[in-house]
């Protein structure tokens, strides 16, 4: 005899460890986006450093620097959003039959994990918003 829970984890055992084996990868590619996200976001500052610098000169303040860095980065960042939404709706379809209790569309699907990604981008753009900061327009070089 056995209870009916215990029925029901030995049968699921094999969907719990498949699961638990796409939330790792799922986390590990975030990871990576993160990082690749904050190496774009550095060069993307490194090549403006000279008209930050020249903005500094002329008596931009650090948090008009900061807004101007913040909002480049956030406009690339929504723009790779919503590609991504968009190719994920058309694509949803073909992985419907992989989803269980839930639709490829759900809203809720769609927002946690652009929420996740955007806090993912914000955490990865304060280097290079601190960067852009301190930029000492004094020691630019050609």
């Amino acid at each position: 005899m056995q209870a009916q829970q215990e029925l029901v984890d030995n049968q699921s055992i094999r969907e719990r460890l498949l699961a638990l084996l796409a939330v790792f990868f799922a986390t590990v590619a975030l990871l990576l986006a993160a990082i690749g996200l904050y190496g774009v976001l550095s060069y993307s500052v490194l090549q403006r450093e000279r008209e930050i610098g020249i903005r500094i000169a002329i008596g931009a303040s650090v948090a008009n620097i900061a807004r101007i860095v913040t909002t480049e980065i956030f406009a690339m960042v929504v723009a790779g959003a919503a590609t991504g939404i968009a190719l994920g709706m058309v694509s949803a379809h073909y992985v419907q039959a992989l989803l269980f209790g839930v639709k490829g569309t759900d809203p809720r699907m769609l927002v946690v994990p652009t929420v996740v990604l955007l806090v993912a981008a914000l955490l990865a753009s304060l280097p290079a918003v601190l960067r852009a900061a301190r930029i000492n327009p004094s020691i630019l070089r050609e």
